[in-house]
């Protein structure tokens, strides 16, 4: 009785089909929203799966210097169909230099060149 050896597809490693940017004047903007998806969001029908800092990382290189807030949060539709969706918190500040440096992030994620 050996273990399953099929591979998952790699649809089933996409945890964010659905994104939404809320962008926000300063850090405590930012914390209201973030509070507000996690303290309300589960009686909104958005319950919060998934919290990512990237402030509390230490090492500003992990993310080529680049900081926001991630919240993950669940919607069930009808049919009992549910997806999980992403909703980024931005500094405006940051925000303007993350679409600068998108270009950037794509030629770093990117195995071949026909990718960029």
């Amino acid at each position: 009785q050996g273990e399953a050896t099929e591979e998952l597809p790699l649809a089933a490693y996409i945890l964010d089909p659905i994104r939404a940017t809320v962008v926000c004047d300063g850090p405590a903007e930012m914390l209201e929203v973030a509070r507000w998806l996690v303290t309300d969001g589960e009686s909104e029908g958005l319950p919060v799966v998934r919290v990512k800092n990237k402030f509390a990382v230490p090492d500003a290189s992990e993310y080529d210097g680049y900081r926001d807030l991630m919240v993950c949060a669940l919607y069930t539709g009808s049919h009992d169909l549910s997806i999980i969706g992403e909703i980024q918190i931005h500094d405006r500040r940051l925000h303007s230099l993350k679409l600068q440096m998108h270009k950037l992030y794509k030629c770093k994620r990117a195995t071949k060149a026909t990718m960029i």
